[in-house]
């Protein structure tokens, strides 16, 4: 990125800010933020990155979490993003694609699309990494073809024998897949053997061989894939912590969790203090936690006498929860004016049954607005667990004040509160009146059609 280019600049402020926001877990200006970045230096691979991860961690790194009628949501998105790549509007197609992929960070239509853009602008590494984000969702061979298509145009030659291959698997008897791996074999041996020599003869004319080694230099570099060059920037400035953040990053999307951790080390080894790498390294942390726990259940569902077994999965248990909740009191202790913070410490203590600290932090997050009603919510629900009834009934009464008009998704759990507590308080009409609520709006509504009844 030249330092010279005011647009670029800009765009690394936005950046600043989105990292900063992002530390903070204010997922929403965060991405706003990058949104900026992007548009202002849209082949900028870190920005991009930044981007899809602060998205992603906004769904808890689990694709699953995406509701089911996003689709329909990004349909109108993805439409205005083809129709701005068939006027030759390649730049704006990247940034509507941006918008369905706030919806959606997996959305591989909309990956497809962005790549097409960033094909016709030029940006042959941006257009990979869009295909790569995506590839552990995408099994289509049509997606595969495209992919292969992406990675040769890019010189990746392993990366798109790859694609034919997974191709071939799905349809041994597909000859084009066979020809397209051949052929791709004999392009990279090619390649191999004469290309670097052509790079670095001296071209003829120019101003000099000093302009023409600076030329060959950015050209090689252009040509590098992502990754390679982002562990290049680390070996030359180790002290550039968008380089970690952003190789850790690809390694993520790849599900290569145990590389990702050795590199977010590496960074904190030489930026200890860095907020950002401690942020990255404790989630990739937590995510590899989280892959062994769903490993031990499956082994302890296959068997379940194993004794071993059983206490392993307790154990790694107990470690990220002491990991979750280790992380979530550095960052408030990082930024204690940040409400969000206080709001998703109580989570986790309400979460391990630290129900008194969790009132604590959530009687701070509903000074905020906009958590006020969900504050004042949990707090009630940890009051309940707690055993402090009255005091329970009193916060989820304040969260049905603060509920606006229309907002019924806060009413639904605010009235279903208000009636199992006061079932438990014997205030049987008083309940009655709460379930009726949450039925008017929606009867299947968890189990209040049960409830109602029994009440009778």
């Amino acid at each position: 990125m030249s330092s010279d280019n005011p647009q670029h600049q800009k765009a690394k402020t936005f950046f600043e800010y989105g990292n900063d926001a992002a530390l903070k877990s204010n997922f929403d200006y965060a991405i706003q933020m990058y949104q900026e970045a992007c548009k202002l230096h849209a082949d900028n691979l870190t920005y991009r990155m930044a981007l899809r991860g602060i998205a992603r961690r906004k769904f808890g790194n689990d694709p699953a979490k995406v509701g089911k009628l996003v689709g329909m949501r990004n349909q109108p998105i993805r439409m205005s993003a083809r129709s701005a790549k068939k006027k030759g509007n390649f730049a704006e197609a990247l940034a509507i694609c941006e918008q369905a992929f706030v919806n959606d960070p997996w959305d591989v239509a909309a990956s497809r699309d962005a790549a097409e853009a960033a094909e016709q602008i030029g940006f042959f590494p941006l257009a990979a990494w869009y295909v790569e984000s995506v590839l552990a969702q995408a099994n289509d061979t049509d997606f595969l073809r495209f992919a292969a298509h992406i990675y040769e145009i890019n010189e990746a030659w392993p990366k798109a024998i790859a694609c034919w291959e997974k191709i071939k698997k799905v349809n041994p008897a597909d000859e084009d897949a066979t020809r397209q791996i051949n052929a791709l074999s004999a392009k990279a041996t090619i390649k191999k053997s004469g290309l670097g020599e052509a790079i670095n003869k001296a071209p003829e004319g120019g101003s000099g061989p000093e302009k023409h080694e600076a030329e060959l230099a950015e050209l090689k570099q252009e040509k590098l894939p992502p990754e390679v060059r982002l562990q290049k920037e680390i070996q030359e400035h180790p002290d550039h912590v968008t380089a970690y953040l952003g190789l850790a990053d690809i390694l993520k999307m790849r599900s290569q969790l145990d590389d990702a951790y050795k590199v977010l080390k590496k960074g904190l080894s030489v930026i200890p203090k860095d907020p950002n790498l401690q942020e990255a390294y404790a989630e990739v942390q937590m995510a590899r936690l989280q892959k062994a726990i769903a490993d031990w259940t499956r082994h302890c569902k296959e068997r379940p006498n194993d004794a071993a077994g059983k206490a392993k999965l307790e154990e790694l248990t107990q470690k990220l929860a002491e990991y979750e909740l280790q992380e979530a009191r550095r960052k408030v202790e990082l930024h204690p004016e940040d409400f969000q913070l206080h709001f998703q410490l109580g989570k986790v203590l309400q979460k391990q049954g630290k129900f008194k600290d969790a009132i604590s932090s959530f009687q701070q997050a509903r000074s905020s607005p906009s958590l006020k009603v969900q504050a004042l919510l949990l707090a009630g629900e940890c009051f309940e667990a707690d055993g402090v009834l009255k005091v329970a009934e009193r916060n989820f009464q304040e969260a049905l004040k603060a509920v606006e008009d229309g907002d019924n998704a806060s009413l639904l759990p605010v009235h279903y509160a208000l009636g199992r507590v006061n079932e438990k308080l014997g205030n049987g009409t008083a309940a009655e009146e709460h379930y009726n609520e949450v039925a008017a709006i929606d009867y299947n509504y968890r189990d209040v059609a049960e409830r109602l009844r029994s009440l009778h």
